[in-house]
């Protein structure tokens, strides 16, 4: 399992998951499509089933890669 922590840059584009404990969002690694058209998440071990965040208040969680969401860091 992944287990970066991503340094985010507000406006721009992250696959990621909500925080199980506070609902924060949670970056996993940045979306080069930024949000345009299909696009797949391309970064980390292929076949990777899990990944490893924390989010910005702290919380380390996993989360399937199948669940992870595109964003936009501070639209949400």
């Amino acid at each position: 399992m992944a287990t970066e922590e991503l340094q985010v840059i507000g406006g721009e584009w992250y696959w990621g998951v909500r925080c199980p404990e506070c609902g924060a969002m949670a970056a996993h690694v940045p979306d080069p499509s930024r949000g345009q058209g299909d696009s797949k998440m391309t970064t980390g071990k292929p076949g990777e089933a899990q990944v490893t965040m924390t989010c910005p208040n702290g919380h380390r969680f996993s989360a399937q890669t199948e669940n992870l969401l595109r964003f936009e860091w501070g639209a949400q």
